[in-house]
C-alpha cells in the first residue's frame, strides 16, 4: 500500500508510517512520536533526567536511523534487483548485528525494567519493534544480545506492545498474520 498514489499523497517519499490526526499529517516514526509527546504531555515519552533523556535519544536513533532504514522494503527490493536475492539476508544481518551490538553497549549501565528505567519510554518504543522484527522477519539469533533479549521478554508481557504487533493490525498482509 505504501507505493500506491493515495499513500504518496500523504507521504511523498512513500515510506511508512504516517499519522493522520485531523488536519495534521505526520510521517516518520520519530516525528510521529515527538508529535504525540507534545500533544499528550500527561504521558511523557522522555524522562526529566537529562542524561537518561540523551540515552533515550541515542537508542531511538540507533534503531530508527542506523538499523531500520537499511532493512526496509525499498532497500531490500533494491538489493535483490541490483545485487542478488541471496545478498539481502547477509545485508540485513550485518546491519542489525552492528546496531544491536551498539545498543547492548549503550544500554548496559542504564537498563532496569526497560531500556532506561522502570517506565516505558521513547527508547523502548523503537527497540520493541526492531527486536521483534529481527527475530520474526530475519531470524536473528539473539544469543549474542542478552540485554536486548531480556528487554524483548519484558516488552512481550505488555498488553499495549502485544496489541501493536504487526500480525494484530487490521491491515496486516496474510504473510504477516500466518
Amino acid at each position: 500500500e505504501q507505493f500506491n498514489p493515495e499513500f504518496t499523497e500523504l507521504n511523498t517519499i512513500g515510506y511508512v508510517p504516517v499519522l493522520v490526526d485531523g488536519d495534521v499529517v505526520v510521517s516518520d516514526s520519530f516525528a510521529i512520536l515527538m508529535y504525540l509527546e507534545e500533544k499528550y504531555p500527561e504521558h511523557p515519552l522522555l524522562p526529566s533526567n537529562l542524561h537518561k533523556r540523551a540515552i533515550n535519544y541515542q537508542a531511538a536513533n540507533i534503531a530508527s536511523s542506523s538499523i531500520q532504514p537499511l532493512q526496509n522494503l525499498a532497500v531490500l527490493k533494491y538489493i535483490e534487483e541490483k545485487v542478488s536475492a541471496d545478498e539481502k539476508l547477509s545485508w540485513v544481518t550485518y546491519h542489525i548485528t552492528k546496531g544491536f551490538l551498539a545498543l547492548e553497549k549503550l544500554l548496559k549501565d542504564h537498563a532496569e525494567r526497560y531500556a532506561t528505567g522502570d517506565e516505558v519510554l521513547l527508547a523502548d518504543l523503537f527497540l520493541a519493534p526492531q527486536i521483534h522484527g529481527a527475530i520474526k522477519r530475519f531470524n536473528i539469533d539473539m544469543v549474542q544480545f542478552p540485554l536486548l533479549s531480556w528487554l524483548n521478554d519484558a516488552y512481550v508481557e505488555l498488553l499495549p506492545f502485544q496489541d501493536a504487533m504487526p500480525e494484530k493490525q487490521p491491515d496486516a498482509p496474510p504473510s504477516v498474520v500466518s
